[in-house]
């Protein structure tokens, strides 16, 4: 049970912004600072645990929807994943208990990737679309711009694209899923400001086809006083043995002098 607690209410500046909350009590500012609203989801983590945001313990039907969007999940899930999940997940090397981070949805054929909070809070979730005449492979919903979710213990942090390659890495370092390709400065700052420790280490590791964007983020984040590298490779990061990724990251980390 978590020591948290309510302290007061405030005005969100998202709802703010949108022409809502004129009474200036839809944010929850909490015992830990963390911040949230339940009408729109902004959401700011706590100072103190923000670190200790990871994949979620408890099974999905203690699982507390923070959004409204994140209500749409399909009615079947199930800790229980489809053989055909199981293969994929498989495929890229994740352990038995790494894939027990991911639900199955039968009915939309989804392999669904909750990210929730310590409290068993649903941030957001990523569903992988198996349908073989799906438009796209990927549909994400919930709070996933205004959230850091960060996996792993050992600095430096990773960025990548996606969750597989975001758990793999933090079996050695901390990792963390744009779930896409692009990170806003508000997150470079709230990363250097309440992630890192006085190194300010940051690793941007994107597919090969997002090399310009890792360096434009890696640019970014430097002129917010971060120590940020980029690191280039042929395959996605999630397509490397531990071994490897250790290797690669430690080569882009201290570039040769030659």
């Amino acid at each position: 049970m978590s020591n948290n607690y309510l302290i007061r209410m405030e005005a969100c500046p998202r709802c703010r912004k949108e022409g809502y909350d004129q009474t200036g009590d839809n944010l929850a500012i909490y015992s830990d600072e963390h911040r949230h609203c339940y009408r729109c989801g902004y959401h700011i983590p706590a100072k103190v645990t923000i670190e200790t945001v990871v994949s979620s313990t408890q099974s999905f039907e203690n699982v507390r929807p923070t959004s409204k969007t994140c209500d749409n999940l399909p009615s079947d899930i199930t800790s229980d994943l489809s053989l055909v999940a199981k293969r994929w997940l498989l495929k890229y090397g994740l352990t038995f208990e790494e894939a027990k981070k991911f639900w199955w949805s039968d009915s939309k054929q989804f392999l669904i990737f909750p990210a929730c909070d310590v409290e068993g809070n649903l941030l957001f979730w990523q569903a992988r679309d198996f349908n073989d005449k799906a438009k796209s492979k990927y549909f994400s919903t919930g709070n996933i711009q205004d959230s850091l979710y960060i996996l792993g213990k050992n600095e430096p942090l990773i960025l990548v694209e996606d969750i597989i390659s975001a758990i793999k890495i933090s079996r050695h370092y901390k990792s963390m899923a744009l779930f896409g390709s692009s990170i806003s400065n508000l997150n470079l700052t709230r990363i250097r400001d309440y992630i890192l420790s006085e190194s300010k280490e940051l690793g941007i590791w994107l597919d090969p086809d997002k090399i310009k964007d890792a360096v434009k983020i890696s640019n970014r984040a430097k002129t917010l006083g971060i120590n940020s590298f980029f690191i280039i490779s042929k395959q996605d990061p999630k397509d490397y043995q531990d071994n490897e990724i250790i290797d690669l990251i430690s080569h882009w980390r201290k570039p040769s002098d030659n």
